[in-house]
């Protein structure tokens, strides 16, 4: 698990300080501050938010700074590439695509600093619905007006629909592809997961997973879409809000090629997991998957198809990873010790089985 704690504040303040007077001049005096870790770190990165002090031609500025950095401890995807999330943000900066993204700046490859690569944007103004409790239960979103909660949805929605629209070869990222494992999209990646939860488990049973691989190969639709740019996490955790618009749009790890019903299906499962998975009703402003699902086929020019079959891969993604985070967690107090949470019973397995019909997990 990531944790600042694994750090001393103040020597990373004086090694950052000493990194941005590489990137900015001893003129410009660099000055690293008020270093401390988000309420809600990732397991995928560390995360560092800092201040900083900068003098130009005279004067004086601050600046709050956000700084991912590799992990150290674990690593939570198979073959995972710390650089991805860096290089799609950027193409996509630089491409002048409408995305609303955080102001990147410079990528660190030498281990001199912080010991593993890192890299930093401008901290964005701005709230993000939390995990934990989940923002169905507890928290600003739940506590706006439906008119509230509904603008939300939608910028949402039209911040995913420019991921898709973008020209991903025009950009240059084709090399978010995997050849080796297939077409880009689904064939790609249940080829990739299969591998995933069979590196996740080491061995151990997964009886909802294994049920429900079955059920995706035995009900896997033809894809005939144009391929897109997938952002990969596509949820509502993973923006930050500002007068509920989508301000910017996080956490790029995942990225690939794919169809956009493969985001669409990752954020249609999110929403279903943290109301009917949690047993709450969702936001009452929140479109129907109905309405949704009919307003994105109007945004990408196309019906999108067999939304349903998406969901459950979705679930069954986000089920291998948690496979995964029991690993990581087994010896940490990372997790909640709930004996009621397990790498085979949890809200992942326990949704597909509800969705599915199969067995409760035990």
């Amino acid at each position: 698990m990531p944790d600042l704690a694994q750090r001393d504040p103040s020597e990373v303040a004086s090694v950052l300080s000493r990194w941005l007077t590489t990137k900015l001049g001893k003129e410009a005096r660099p000055e690293v501050f008020d270093v401390q870790a988000p309420a809600s770190n990732g397991f995928s990165n560390e995360t560092i938010l800092c201040r900083t002090r900068i003098t130009t031609k005279g004067a004086t500025s601050e600046q709050r700074l956000v700084v991912r950095v590799a992990p150290t401890k674990h690593l939570l995807f198979m073959d995972a590439q710390f650089d991805t999330q860096y290089r799609v943000m950027r193409s996509l900066s630089d491409g002048d695509t409408g995305i609303p993204l955080p102001p990147l700046g410079w990528y660190e490859e030498d281990s001199q600093y912080l010991g593993v690569p890192f890299f930093t944007m401008d901290h964005v103004e701005g709230d993000v619905p939390t995990d934990n409790l989940p923002y169905t239960i507890d928290g600003w979103v739940i506590e706006a007006t439906p008119e509230q909660q509904s603008t939300m949805w939608w910028s949402g929605i039209d911040a995913m629909a420019a991921v898709h629209r973008t020209d991903w070869r025009t950009l240059g990222l084709d090399w978010l592809g995997q050849p080796r494992r297939g077409r880009p999209g689904l064939e790609q990646q249940m080829s990739y997961y299969r591998d995933f939860l069979d590196w996740a488990a080491k061995g151990s049973p997964q009886p909802t997973l294994e049920a429900t691989w079955k059920w995706l190969v035995d009900h896997q639709p033809a894809e005939e879409g144009d391929v897109v740019v997938s952002w990969g996490d596509s949820r509502i955790g993973n923006m930050i809000w500002r007068d509920f618009k989508c301000v910017s749009v996080l956490d790029w790890e995942m990225a690939t090629l794919g169809q956009p019903e493969m985001d669409l299906g990752w954020w249609l499962y999110f929403n279903r997991q943290f109301a009917d998975g949690l047993g709450v009703p969702r936001p009452p402003g929140f479109a129907s998957h109905e309405e949704t699902i009919a307003r994105y086929s109007e945004l990408m020019g196309r019906p999108m198809k067999d939304l349903f079959f998406y969901e459950i891969f979705s679930g069954f993604r986000f089920a291998a990873i948690m496979v995964r985070l029991a690993e990581l967690t087994k010896d940490s107090d990372a997790l909640p010790d709930d004996p009621d949470t397990t790498s085979t019973n949890n809200l992942a397995t326990q949704l597909l089985a509800t969705m599915l019909d199969l067995p409760a997990p035990t």
